[in-house]
């Protein structure tokens, strides 16, 4: 027997024990239900039900694919038809965390034919549309799963596809807002609204946004906080308040760091980057050097962690470049579109 058998095997006695000490206490409860016709049809159907509950919650905290699809085969055998759909939402779920998007879709189309009504699968399947870069697909199950029952993760999936794909600034905006108005702590619809906000100079409704942001991020959290210190550093820039910028970005730099460095894994890459470099521009403009370089190599370690190789290989040379203002003022330099260039 392969190790695989065997780790589904063993689930699975433990699932049958688990699952028969629990009837049990049922019954032993309520042993008059014992008494009731067709009593024993209904104790089976409940094993069965309970059973298979539990090999799909354990199918979905599996990590190998293989064993997860037998568990969830076993648990499609002990399910009633009309509970079917269950099953093959969230072995679609599964199969788009793999990245197998076309059997997700299958999946999950099989889930919607069985129940017209799940919301959420029609959000799943949003979601593998627009990996599969089927944009109209897409877009019709996210209005469909908000027309059944709207929720933030939706509109924030709609909203990306307004942006990505659709450029209609409106209704980005418009679903940014909705997702905020049903969960006020959803964090990711703030960060691009503010920055939105900060570009239009709309600082009223920005400093309105930041201050609930700010509410809501526990002091112990590396990522809210450095999330929270980049918007706020992006929000002072634009504002002209540079010694607010510079004290922000150092804070946001530093958390960010210790997230990426614990995490191994970087927030925003964009959002970071871009504010890497009007951060590093400034203090070129006022010969701070050395500040400048602690921005590339705050820089270089969040292109390294998201291995883009062709701009970690442009920020070490950049990094040169600063090492040598450092060591020799007098060099005559401009930095423009993102790269130095030495006066002649």
């Amino acid at each position: 027997m392969s190790l695989k058998k065997e780790k589904i095997n063993l689930s699975y006695y433990a699932l049958i024990i688990f699952i028969i000490v629990g009837v049990f206490l049922i019954f032993r409860y309520n042993n008059n239900t014992i008494k009731q016709p067709n009593s024993e049809n209904r104790i089976k159907g409940s094993i069965k039900t309970l059973e298979a509950d539990m090999l799909i919650n354990t199918a979905n905290e599996e990590k190998d694919l293989l064993v997860a699809e037998n568990l969830y085969k076993l648990a499609l055998s002990k399910l009633p038809e009309d509970r079917h759909w269950q099953v093959y939402e969230n072995l679609g779920h599964t199969y788009l965390e793999h990245k197998e998007y076309k059997k997700a879709e299958e999946n999950l189309t099989k889930a919607i034919k069985l129940n017209p009504n799940c919301d959420s699968c029609y959000q799943k399947r949003g979601v593998v549309y627009s990996v599969l870069n089927e944009i109209d697909k897409s877009l019709s199950d996210y209005n469909k799963s908000i027309s059944l029952k709207p929720n933030e993760i939706t509109y924030f999936n709609r909203y990306l596809i307004y942006n990505r794909y659709l450029k209609d600034k409106k209704k980005e905006i418009e679903d940014l807002k909705s997702a905020i108005k049903i969960n006020k702590n959803y964090i990711k619809a703030y960060i691009p609204l503010i920055m939105h906000y900060s570009n239009i100079n709309n600082f009223q409704e920005n400093h309105a946004l930041m201050k609930y942001l700010k509410n809501i991020i526990s002091n112990h959290d590396n990522k809210n906080i450095a999330t929270y210190h980049i918007l706020e550093s992006f929000l002072n820039y634009r504002e002209d308040k540079m010694e607010e910028f510079f004290k922000s970005l150092n804070l946001a730099s530093e958390k960010h760091s210790e997230y990426i460095k614990k995490n191994k894994k970087s927030i925003l890459f964009e959002t970071f980057f871009e504010v890497y470099l009007i951060g590093l521009d400034e203090y070129l403009k006022i010969n701070k050097f050395n500040e400048a370089l602690k921005i590339l190599e705050y820089s270089l370690e969040l292109s390294e962690i998201n291995n883009r190789k062709i701009l970690e290989n442009k920020i070490l040379k950049d990094i040169v470049f600063v090492k040598n203002l450092i060591k020799n003022k007098n060099y005559s330099y401009h930095y423009v579109k993102e790269d130095f260039e030495i006066n002649k």
